[in-house]
């Protein structure tokens, strides 16, 4: 009975497997996976099946980075192609490298344009949909602190590939624009590009600056607004994705220093399973904060701490106000002797066991109890207590 089961369950495990819709990704750097060794930076691409249930939709970025639209037809397409059947969809979105006049790779306007139509028209000629998106806007200011346009006349030239290839578009780089001039020059560069203070990731001990790349809240944001843009679209050939969105929670950010509420995450919605960044970016070691959740109970004691999203709301605040919870190797009790190693003012008192206090002061390192034979209470900044015994 069971060996005549087995193909049915196999069969039917295959097309549990084949039902779900399948998109394909083909773009340059702010589209691609990037590599561990290179994290948070990443592109859209990298985030986006978080966005679609698991069940019904499978993601698959080819995007490669440094590539044009004429460079990705050359030595990558015909693998992709290959791999499209009906009812899949293909996402392209290509510019930045296109606009390059100092690489071999960039191409006109028309050039662009062609090349886009060779994607969509391949596509459709296996029963895909082709969907058009625009290049991710480049963080780039003035001196005055105004946002400059970046990549030339290849981001309008994708949205008329769409009106010519009768093609869904979402463009993503007057979406970027208009947020990044919402944000600012100081959140856009430390919180959504890729730029970072020395030491704050392990892939860049001596920080970075980059105004192209996206870090992983960056391409959330953009993975985030095409879904919503797909949600919202009245285009019936996005309704099958549309239809297969997840679930989106509210993640919420404040701060016990209004000085810093620019200078934290912003609040979103995020789906499950996806990586949320706390972060309190461009402080100094002085503003050091520490993050909290909605009980109250102290989550992380740096600047930036990533929290894999669950399925339900958050609340999160940095403190900036109060210090930081000890850890037990942040002290020494030696018989009548505690030493501090953090560097920190600390209030410290002491007790016998019959709860009378016989210490209470403030000290920066090393303090000395001088306290005869016997058992104490030790309680170290009105939190931690402890019992000592003086031999």
């Amino acid at each position: 009975m069971l060996k005549r089961l087995l193909p049915l369950i196999c069969t039917f495990f295959f097309f549990t497997i084949e039902a779900r819709t399948h998109v394909f990704l083909i773009g340059d750097s702010t589209t691609e996976t990037w590599g561990q060794d290179s994290y948070p930076c990443m592109g859209w691409g990298a985030v986006l099946h978080h966005f679609f249930d698991k069940d019904k939709v499978v993601v698959y970025n080819k995007a490669v980075g440094g590539t044009s639209t004429k460079s990705f037809y050359k030595e990558y397409w015909s693998n992709v192609i290959a791999k499209i059947s009906s009812g899949d969809y293909l996402f392209v979105s290509f510019g930045a490298n296109d606009s390059n006049t100092y690489s071999s790779v960039c191409t006109t306007t028309d050039e662009f344009i062609n090349y886009i139509g060779i994607f969509c028209n391949a596509a459709r000629g296996k029963g895909a949909i082709p969907v058009l998106l625009s290049t991710v806007n480049r963080n780039w200011w003035s001196t005055n602190g105004e946002l400059k346009q970046t990549y030339g006349q290849h981001p309008k030239a994708m949205q008329e590939a769409a009106v010519k290839y009768n093609t869904p578009f979402i463009d993503l780089y007057t979406f970027g624009y208009n947020l990044s001039n919402e944000s600012g020059i100081e959140y856009n560069t430390y919180y959504r590009h890729n730029n970072y203070m020395p030491n704050e990731y392990i892939a860049y001990p001596e920080g970075k600056e980059d105004g192209v790349h996206l870090q992983e809240t960056g391409a959330t944001d953009f993975a985030r607004y095409i879904v919503e843009e797909i949600e919202k679209s009245t285009d019936k050939r996005l309704k099958t994705l549309a239809d297969a969105t997840a679930p989106r929670y509210n993640v919420t950010f404040d701060t016990d220093n209004e000085s810093k509420t620019s200078s934290i995450s912003h609040s979103a919605t995020f789906p499950e399973g996806i990586n949320v960044t706390l972060k309190s970016y461009g402080v100094t070691v002085a503003d050091k904060c520490f993050w909290k959740n909605d009980k109250g109970d102290v989550i992380s004691k740096d600047n930036v701490y990533v929290y894999i999203m669950q399925n339900h709301d958050e609340h999160f605040t940095a403190v900036y106000n109060e210090p930081s919870p000890l850890d037990m190797d942040e002290f020494k009790l030696f018989k009548d002797r505690i030493v501090f190693t953090d560097n920190q003012k600390h209030h410290i008192e002491i007790y016998n066991f019959y709860g009378c206090q016989l210490f209470s002061t403030d000290i920066h390192c090393s303090f000395l109890f001088s306290l005869p034979a016997g058992s104490y209470i030790l309680r170290i900044d009105g939190k931690k207590s402890m019992k000592f015994i003086v031999p």
